[in-house]
């Protein structure tokens, strides 16, 4: 064996081993306990959690807030309950929406962007309400957390639609759940065919509060619609924006889905 060889190996293992070494060191340093100003009570102390803010930030807690109650929205302890039964973190308070008045201005807003980004929109009158859970037969249980809820009817021979929506949301977050409810305003319109495929209705929903949450730069809505594991809400998004491609525009979509689930007694030209 030529001399040079041991010598080549001996570097080859160092230029292997000291980089690992050094990033495990490094992720050591990162999640070890720190003397720091902790997040929430703002005071000096021994911080051994780290957190999300509502800005998706990561940020050091002391022992005794990590205790506290969590943030229905991100990670930081809770101060504030709201009327619909949430735990909020001081800066997800600062900005909710919670009474009907300031509920239909978001909405309005939320309706104009829908209309001016992706060409999506309905002629009709909307009614819109908020409350709790129970005033609006919301449900929440280990699986999933019904935060607003699509309900046309016919009345009299008219048709009424109403959009309810839990109150005490943050408005980033209100915004994201008026937009997936907007979508089923519209597909009621325009898709009613699939309002028997739960997996595709709700997926297209969240699909459109994904897209309206990346216009907006809402990225904490962006990773929350994402993170979803449910089969119907998460599932069906997944399968939705796999479907969607390149597709930009409330016509496309919909070229899309009837060419994936075609009219009775039309053929899948595809």
């Amino acid at each position: 064996m030529p001399k040079h060889i041991p010598i080549l190996l001996v570097l080859l293992a160092a230029a292997i081993i000291v980089p690992v070494l050094l990033s495990a060191q490094t992720k050591e340093e990162e999640e070890a306990p720190a003397y720091a100003k902790c997040a929430h009570c703002r005071k000096e102390k021994f911080v051994s959690v780290r957190a999300k803010d509502k800005t998706g930030k990561s940020v050091p807690l002391c022992y005794e807030c990590a205790m506290l109650p969590r943030c229905e929205y991100c990670q930081m302890p809770s101060e504030v309950k709201t009327d619909g039964g949430d735990n909020l973190c001081r800066d997800c308070a600062k900005d909710c929406v919670k009474d009907k008045t300031e509920a239909e201005k978001v909405m309005k807003d939320v309706r104009q962007v829908l209309t001016m980004k992706f060409k999506m929109t309905t002629k009709h009158k909307i009614i819109y309400e908020v409350g709790t859970r129970k005033d609006l037969n919301l449900e929440a249980d280990g699986e999933h957390n019904e935060l607003g809820w699509f309900d046309p009817k016919t009345i009299r021979n008219k048709p009424q639609y109403t959009i309810r929506i839990l109150t005490g949301l943050p408005r980033d977050v209100f915004r994201s759940v008026g937009a997936h409810e907007l979508a089923h305003d519209w597909m009621n319109e325009e898709l009613p065919h699939l309002s028997d495929k739960p997996e595709i209705r709700e997926g297209f929903a969240e699909f459109v509060a994904w897209s309206f949450s990346k216009a907006e730069g809402n990225k904490r809505m962006m990773d929350y619609t994402e993170g979803r594991t449910d089969e119907v809400y998460g599932g069906g998004f997944r399968k939705v924006k796999a479907m969607m491609g390149d597709a930009k525009t409330a016509s496309e979509w919909k070229n899309v889905l009837l060419k994936e689930f075609p009219l009775k007694g039309k053929k899948n030209d595809r």
